[in-house]
């Protein structure tokens, strides 16, 4: 009967211990719940197995979340009974699944306004200008430090400055000429590069645009002009016309003779290359349908600034030079310098002619050919 006893309570004693290891094993998944419970996530998984193991860690991540940048940091302790398995997993630290930063990038901090479109007036060398008036100079925009007359935004830093309260307009898409478009590598730029001087503050004026070159290429009785079908008379025609319009307006910076004005009534020198006289005026109306005579002022006007300088160059003869006395048919011979003698009546000009000359013959991929004056 002792023994029995003493069996009984050996056994309820085994059995105390066991239902106190089963509800250690409870309590801590419980205390893992509630750890759990205290960050914003809980995730737990164990797998059974024979004794008892436990894993704790730490891991911490950050990334970016919606307006701003979250971070977790996550604890968890898993433990495993003897034939069961439990496991907790807890989100402890600031902002577990939630957004708990700023996120500069995702976020717009106010975007730069666009600055307008420059739309000022362009720069004139006969206007006098006060300080804090903007132009427009060579397709970009600037203002006056301080008042000025004649100088360009180019020349000194103490009169002028770049404007940066408005961006440039995009630039129009180059003209088409079909006639010299395919003498002309890139058409209207190489036109604009053969006429462009190595001094500063080259600014052409409109009236000698290439489209207004174009529109007289047009006129009847002149469509011999670089069209003779031979590609090295044609490109050496444009390069010899081009070098002496060069030198006669200055770049294209002039259309009346220095000391005259276009509204004068008189016969100075007008154009691209420079009519003077009344007989020329006479001979060139007559063949432009116009009253040069009269109305002399036309031929500061596009587009007979060109057609008037192509009508000397076709049919305009000088019986005061020996040997060719048309400078169409000089540079059909290969001879430049006598398309100099032709205009000017002498040489004088002939070296700084003779090379613009030979540097437009180079963009065209030319041979000059004779290009001396005599």
């Amino acid at each position: 009967m002792f023994e029995r006893r003493r069996l009984h309570l050996l056994l309820g004693a085994a059995l105390t211990l066991s239902a106190f290891a089963c509800s250690s094993d409870v309590g801590e998944e419980q205390e893992g719940i509630r750890t759990g419970a205290a960050g914003s996530s809980v995730s737990g998984s164990g797998t059974g197995g024979a004794g008892l193991s436990t894993t704790t860690g730490i891991s911490t991540t950050s990334g970016p979340g919606n307006g701003g940048t979250s971070g977790s940091v996550t604890t968890g302790t898993t433990s495993g009974g003897s034939g069961g398995a439990s496991g907790g997993s807890a989100g402890v630290g600031t902002g577990g699944s939630r957004d708990a930063g700023t996120d500069a990038g995702n976020r717009d901090a106010g975007a730069d306004v666009p600055l307008p479109t420059c739309n000022y007036p362009e720069w004139s060398r006969s206007k006098a200008y006060k300080t804090g008036e903007i132009v427009m100079y060579m397709g970009k925009p600037y203002i006056a430090l301080n008042d000025n007359t004649s100088l360009d935004p180019t020349i000194s830093t103490f009169y002028w400055a770049p404007y940066a309260g408005c961006k440039p307009p995009a630039p129009p898409p180059p003209a088409l000429c079909p006639v010299l478009d395919k003498l002309l590598p890139n058409g209207e730029n190489t036109f604009k590069a053969m006429l462009t001087p190595t001094f500063q503050g080259w600014v052409p004026l409109a009236a000698y645009s290439y489209t207004n070159l174009c529109k007289a290429l047009a006129t009847p009785g002149l469509t011999g002009f670089v069209r003779s079908g031979n590609e090295t008379q044609d490109k050496r025609e444009i390069a010899a016309f081009f070098a002496n319009v060069a030198l006669e307006t200055a770049y294209l910076t002039y259309i009346d003779e220095a000391g005259h004005a276009a509204s004068a009534q008189d016969y100075h020198g007008r154009g691209s290359l420079q009519l003077t006289g009344q007989a020329n005026y006479s001979d060139c109306g007559a063949f432009l349908g116009l009253n040069l005579v009269g109305q002399p002022q036309l031929a500061s006007q596009a587009p007979v600034i060109w057609q008037s300088g192509m009508w000397y160059w076709m049919l305009h003869a000088n019986p005061s030079v020996g040997g060719a006395q048309i400078c169409h048919n000089a540079i059909a011979q290969g001879n430049f310098g006598q398309t100099v003698r032709i205009i000017k009546g002498d040489c004088a000009s002939a070296s700084d002619r003779a090379a613009q000359y030979r540097k437009n013959c180079t963009m065209l991929g030319v041979d000059p050919g004779t290009t001396t004056c005599q």
